[in-house]
């Protein structure tokens, strides 16, 4: 698989605790912005609320998957670049890696997601369906 997305951003002082390190429960909240911008560059949303897509054709992506390893502290206003790469593509889910790095090449921590792709029934009920055509060209 060789699909690979860069974000880099910077520390914002809402994103640290009390001595001015990034929380722990920030990173999941940079690897769904990283996942979303990947999305955008690809010319689509991870929602289909917002587009043309018929509702019966909607799919969403939910995380059945999440974890991050830290390495080494992310501090207020380092600049850092979130590297995803997509290692997987199944037949009903995308297993993302993303690496997190200072300007100067310092790993500070190493992440996963699995997002399941999803469709609401008739009922309402989210069940897992095959990844849209739509999709899967384009992480391909």
């Amino acid at each position: 698989m060789a699909r690979e997305h860069h974000l880099s951003e910077r520390v914002q002082f809402a994103d640290t605790d009390m001595a001015g390190i990034v929380h722990f429960a920030q990173f999941f909240r940079y690897m769904e912005r990283v996942e979303h911008d990947f999305f955008r560059s690809l010319g689509c949303s991870i929602w289909d609320g917002n587009n043309a897509v018929a509702p019966e054709d909607r799919v969403g992506w939910p995380r059945v998957h999440a974890s991050c390893d830290y390495r080494s502290p992310l501090r207020f206003e380092d600049c850092f670049t979130m590297h995803l790469k997509v290692v997987d593509v199944s037949a009903r889910s995308i297993r993302y890696e993303i690496d997190f790095t200072t300007s100067d090449g310092r790993l500070c921590a190493k992440g996963a997601l699995v997002a399941a792709c999803v469709a609401r029934d008739a009922s309402g009920v989210m069940r897992s369906v095959l990844i849209p055509e739509r999709f899967r060209q384009l992480l391909q």
